[in-house]
């Protein structure tokens, strides 16, 4: 009975099936859990989105599941921290370093999701991966292969908790 349990993981874990995919094969076996992590998980390539500065010049929100409720990715670049610790600059950008703190980043990549009439419920935040940008004011470029985990409010991780991916975005 435990050779076909083992059979089944395995094949779960070599499927193309977007719905069978792992989030971590080496801490888990089960599907994407949708309902505990409440965004789609591993986004994969998202083509052009259009967003909106939300929180001034220098952010940009993109709708990802308009909901109810919705789901976001913010980026928010700051002056005086991380890669624009000499000033804000377009270029392309490894997330490394103080951009991996959420507390110190000066190209900050998140995922929030459930926004809703009382606030988000969970947030997400980049862990790798890199970012283009053509103009920052506002934001506007590309980025790829970017991974999330999941955080708190205030930017401290989340002890088991979920993770995301975008393959690719280019936003505007």
């Amino acid at each position: 009975m435990r050779s076909i349990a083992l059979a089944a993981s395995l094949l779960a874990a070599c499927s193309d099936d977007p719905d069978q995919q792992l989030v971590d094969a080496s801490t888990t076996d089960a599907p994407y859990d949708t309902a505990r992590c409440l965004i789609t998980g591993h986004y994969g390539a998202l083509g052009a989105k259009t967003g909106m500065p939300t929180l001034g010049p220098t952010t940009l929100s993109v709708v990802l599941d308009a909901g109810p409720p919705r789901d976001t990715f913010f980026l928010k670049l700051t002056t005086g921290n991380g890669v624009f610790a000499g000033g804000l600059a377009n270029g392309t950008y490894p997330l490394a370093g103080a951009d991996l703190d959420f507390n110190s980043c000066g190209l900050c990549v998140n995922i929030i999701a459930d926004i809703g009439a009382m606030g988000p419920t969970k947030f997400y935040f980049a862990d790798a991966g890199s970012v283009t940008l053509t103009s920052t004011q506002p934001p506007a470029g590309s980025l790829a292969n970017v991974t999330f985990k999941e955080v708190t409010s205030g930017g401290a991780p989340v002890a088991g908790g979920c993770v995301a991916s975008i393959a690719s975005l280019t936003f505007d």
